[in-house]
């Protein structure tokens, strides 16, 4: 995997106009992952923030309606995210809370277990689903320690983030638990439909970080997108994350400014048509800031 831009690290098939995968809490679609698992389509990522920015956007979040949300040792800010979640007052049940193991801490078997169990210090002691962050040497260890924390109850899923179809499979044929999902860098300007079909064919979800190109490329003024979204009355990031919901994609878009928090899960009100949905497939152009 090679970074193709200066940038920051980070961390299917379409469906046409609506999401029949997905069952609806208060407007919120759920997907069912692989386990028996189900997870909000829609979360709020905390990449780049410090704790307290991370502390004020999943509260501002959480008080919108979020109930995803991501986090990963490498962003560290898990205990400043976690103390949102407690300090809504909200049953920690009704959150699905996602971490991602450091592969900078993977360097020794002690090293994987004292990182999980720092998360889990951080998370309030069960996660519902750990990633490992990025491919690395020792991720097939790694794998094996995660599933027995799945086995001992410590987390409810596990999954990966950043691997290629190739290296999903190196997992796969070591793994006793399947990885529920893969978090890739997915947008219009990167649709990655054919390697989303391979993740799917092999019953893992499709994750979406930066949803909106995280500001770069003009994404977010492209023609064809400000042209839909001017015939919804909606804003070009609200097209886009519709045509990730449609897709049957969950996406993670990441804010500290409470307008576009709200603007972010202001979505459910309307659907794109197969047409608009066609348009804003044809923008693809393979264009990532990692390869993989």
């Amino acid at each position: 995997m090679k970074l193709k831009h200066f940038f920051p690290l980070l961390a299917g098939i379409s469906l046409g106009a609506s999401v029949s995968a997905a069952s609806v809490e208060n407007d919120m679609p759920y997907l069912t992952l692989s386990d028996g698992s189900r997870i909000p389509q829609l979360g709020c990522g905390v990449w780049e923030l410090n704790g307290q920015e991370a502390y004020k956007s999943v509260t501002e979040s959480i008080k919108l309606g979020y109930r995803l949300i991501d986090t990963a040792q490498y962003y560290r800010n898990e205990s400043e995210t976690y103390q949102a979640v407690l300090d809504s007052g909200i049953p920690r049940e009704e959150f699905y809370i996602t971490t991602k193991l450091n592969p900078s801490n993977g360097s020794s078997e002690k090293n994987i277990r004292d990182s999980l169990d720092r998360s889990l210090k951080n998370l309030g002691g069960k996660i519902d689903l750990v990633l490992i962050h990025w491919p690395f040497s020792n991720d097939e260890m790694a794998w094996r320690i995660m599933e027995e924390y799945v086995q001992e109850g410590k987390f409810k899923s596990i999954g990966l983030s950043n691997y290629s179809p190739e290296a999903l499979r190196r997992i796969l044929k070591i793994a006793k638990i399947k990885p529920v999902l893969n978090q890739v860098e997915l947008h219009p300007y990167n649709s990655k439909y054919p390697t989303v079909a391979e993740y799917e064919k092999e019953g893992v979800k499709v994750e979406a970080w930066s949803p909106l190109g995280a500001g770069r490329q003009g994404l977010l003024r492209d023609p064809v997108i400000a042209d839909i979204a001017k015939a919804h009355g909606k804003s070009s990031a609200q097209v886009i994350l519709r045509w990730d919901l449609q897709r049957g994609i969950i996406t993670i878009p990441r804010s500290k400014n409470p307008a576009h928090i709200k603007e972010n899960i202001s979505i459910m009100d309307f659907q794109l048509n197969d047409e608009e949905m066609k348009q804003i497939d044809a923008l693809n152009r393979d264009d990532a800031l990692w390869d993989i």
